[in-house]
């Protein structure tokens, strides 16, 4: 992944601070609850760019992450930089499971032509968490994954189930 500019910000939720980056064609990542931003690098090893705080840029951005955290919206409108990303169709896939619904990792393979492995790699490796809503499906195993994220799971599942 190669940038010029990546462009970061922070939101602030109940004591979770969630870092993310974009470029000016979207935004790109969003981080582990309480990590700091230098774990972009698992996701995109190959990443060369100048990392710049701009509110102008991010903004938009922070400000409808934040209002999906209070559950003030039920959907992202914010555009994505997916450069690169070799599981966009199953991240398409991922994004059309509904606000407030659930589903298996097992019935999600059966509905879709991809196989196991690749959806199970798709969601482990998930850079736009929240937004590509991987914590929609049920059974999968986070603890060998640089996404530990079952608590901020749950905490996602309880903000879309009111």
């Amino acid at each position: 992944m190669k940038m010029n500019k990546l462009y970061w910000n922070q939101v602030e939720y109940n004591k979770i601070k969630l870092y993310f980056t974009c470029t000016r064609n979207g935004i790109t990542f969003i981080n582990n609850p309480n990590a700091g931003i230098s774990n972009i690098y698992n996701f995109y090893p190959e990443l060369d760019a100048e990392f710049c705080f701009d509110k102008q840029v991010t903004g938009p951005y922070k400000d409808e992450i934040k209002a999906f955290l209070e559950g003030d919206i039920k959907s992202f409108t914010i555009k994505t930089d997916m450069t690169g990303q070799k599981y966009s169709a199953i991240y398409q896939a991922i994004r059309e499971i509904q606000y407030g619904c659930t589903i298996t990792f097992k019935q999600f393979c059966q509905q879709h032509p991809f196989d196991d492995a690749e959806v199970k790699e798709a969601i482990l490796n998930n850079p736009l968490i929240m937004i590509i809503p991987t914590h929609r499906i049920l059974g999968v195993d986070y603890s060998n994954s640089y996404r530990k994220l079952a608590d901020f799971n749950q905490l996602l599942l309880n903000i879309e189930q009111g």
